[in-house]
């Protein structure tokens, strides 16, 4: 009976990961500027402070949550995304979509690691350990297709109301909340869950250094703050591209159809690639992509772009934290701790690459920014994947 019940944890995270889904997020960018004296640069304004929100508390947040408990972790992380949608709902100036902004910026900070510890936690309860990138792979997947209904019709709902998107994210938020609070605690050792003291905080971030973690997770971090550094921007260059609102959808649904794809076999392809590799392929994948931005405004090019930077971006990237949580985190304490760190690095790249691409938009065009993000891109990583695989 017992197993059972922790066998539900599985269905029920899956539910949780669907509701985190952000329905509106395939038109947010182009939202913003209906918003009074919101402007391009102002869209850096509000990527910045919501990105700066996240730094700071990316870390401090998996403290809390090995501190306090995943589960009591997980429900904050959902009662945040609550209120960034409430905002969005009632946001009439640039200040209420700041505070959303940063609710949303935190209550992923509280997820991101939390999550992944907590089913670890829970596999290893049902002696499911091993499987645990199939598992997440499958969730993911899941995570990503249902969603798409709801992704693929929001600018429609927009024709009816602006606002009507954002009333449906927040039902599906307190569907989500209801279910967090459902989830069964992993009954595990005491020693698997010690309590960090405000002493011996230090002593989990050198435990990162010292197991060689730190260099990996400010690699994965910088890549994925700029890839994420373009979200803000993507329906907003759609728009100046003159291309219809009620496509968006379908844009970002087609990008999650392949996020799911990507997910569904991310057991595999982390069987079939060494983390040297797959960094490889990474870099070289999204800085063609960068080019390609900076170097034509073919609609049909953008869409495309747009379409492959969504699906690799959600569905490649998070096989990393397969790497991290089955590899060097397996038998460390502290999980959700120190898988913090990379998402924390993620937020300060974000709020920084964003805020500059906002600058270089308004002052040159978008093409302009994207082609030089990507040439800051390269100069970062590669020197960095040099060093840590020669130094491995």
């Amino acid at each position: 009976m017992v197993q059972k019940k922790l066998q539900s944890n599985i269905w029920k995270y899956t539910l949780f990961i669907i509701t985190n889904k952000r329905i509106f997020s395939a038109f947010l960018g182009a939202y913003y500027l209906t918003i009074p004296n919101v402007a391009p640069q102002g869209i850096g304004i509000i990527l910045l402070l919501g990105s700066l929100s996240g730094f700071i508390f990316e870390i401090p947040s998996g403290y809390v949550s090995d501190k306090i408990g995943h589960k009591r972790a997980l429900i904050l992380a959902k009662t945040l995304l609550a209120l960034s949608s409430l905002f969005l709902l009632i946001a009439n100036n640039i200040f209420i979509l700041i505070l959303a902004s940063i609710s949303m910026s935190i209550g992923y900070s509280f997820f991101s690691g939390t999550g992944s510890a907590f089913m670890h936690e829970t596999l290893r309860g049902l002696n499911k350990e091993k499987d645990f990138a199939k598992i997440m792979g499958k969730i993911r997947s899941i995570g990503y297709l249902i969603p798409i209904v709801l992704i693929i019709l929001a600018p429609f709902l927009v024709s009816v109301n602006i606002k009507l998107p954002f009333a449906i994210a927040l039902i599906l938020d307190i569907i989500g909340l209801l279910t967090v609070y459902s989830f069964v605690t992993p009954k595990i050792k005491q020693s698997n869950i010690e309590e960090i003291g405000a002493t011996n905080f230090k002593k989990v971030l050198h435990l990162a250094h010292n197991i060689g973690f730190l260099k990996y997770a400010l690699f994965m971090g910088i890549m994925s703050g700029f890839l994420f550094s373009l979200n803000g921007y993507r329906a907003a260059y759609q728009s100046f591209l003159q291309i219809p609102i009620i496509y968006y959808g379908l844009f970002f649904g087609l990008g999650f159809a392949l996020a799911s794809l990507i997910s569904a076999y991310s057991g595999k392809i982390k069987k079939g690639l060494t983390l040297n590799n797959f960094f490889k392929l990474q870099i070289t994948i999204f800085a063609v992509l960068f080019f390609i931005l900076g170097i034509t405004s073919l609609q049909w090019v953008i869409i495309i772009i747009f379409i492959l930077f969504i699906g690799l971006l959600h569905g490649l990237v998070p096989i990393n934290g397969s790497y991290i949580m089955m590899g060097m985190l397996k038998n460390v304490k502290f999980k959700a701790t120190l898988s913090s760190i990379p998402p924390q690095i993620q937020k300060i790249t974000t709020a920084i690459v964003a805020l500059g691409l906002g600058m270089i938009i308004e002052r040159f065009s978008y093409a302009t920014g994207f082609f030089i993000q990507g040439i800051i891109f390269c100069i970062i990583l590669i020197p960095m994947y040099l060093f840590i695989f020669k130094n491995k």
